[in-house]
C-alpha cells in the first residue's frame, strides 16, 4: 500500500469502527420498551406468579420437611389456607402480629402486589 493511499485508508477504517462500535453500544432496556413482564400483576395465578414467589423466599424454611414455626408452604392448598387466614399478605407486609418474611428483607412491591392481586381474584390456581 502506497504512502498516499495509506493516509485515507486508516482515517476511514477509524470512522467506520467508531460508528459499527457506537451502534453496538445502543442502550437498551427491555422493562421500558416492553413493559415489565417481571410485575406482570393483571392476573396472577398460583401457577404462574405465585409459586415461583414461594420457591423463591419461602420454601427454604417453609418446606415439607420440618417447616419453620409449623408453617408449610410446599402446595397450593396449605399456600392457599395461610392466604385465606390473612398471613400469607401479613408477614410479607409486616402487619400487625406478624413477623416480616421473609427473614432476609422485604418482598418488592412488586410481588407483593402480585399476592394480594392473585388473593383478591380468588385465588386462581
Amino acid at each position: 500500500m502506497t504512502k498516499s493511499a495509506f493516509k485515507w485508508w486508516v482515517p476511514s477504517m477509524l470512522l467506520i469502527a467508531v460508528a459499527v462500535f457506537a451502534q453496538s453500544c445502543y442502550y437498551d432496556n427491555k422493562a421500558e420498551n416492553y413493559g415489565n413482564s417481571a410485575c406482570d400483576s393483571a392476573n396472577p395465578t398460583y401457577t404462574a406468579n405465585i409459586q415461583p414467589i414461594i420457591n423463591q423466599n419461602c420454601i427454604g424454611c417453609h418446606g415439607s420437611n420440618g417447616p419453620s414455626g409449623g408453617v408449610s408452604l410446599h402446595t397450593y392448598d396449605l399456600v392457599k389456607a395461610q392466604a385465606l387466614k390473612g398471613s400469607l399478605s401479613g408477614t410479607m407486609k409486616k402487619i400487625s402480629p406478624y413477623s416480616l418474611m421473609p427473614p432476609g428483607g422485604k418482598l418488592s412491591d412488586c410481588k407483593i402486589g402480585q399476592v394480594d392481586k392473585w388473593i383478591r381474584n380468588g385465588l386462581p390456581k
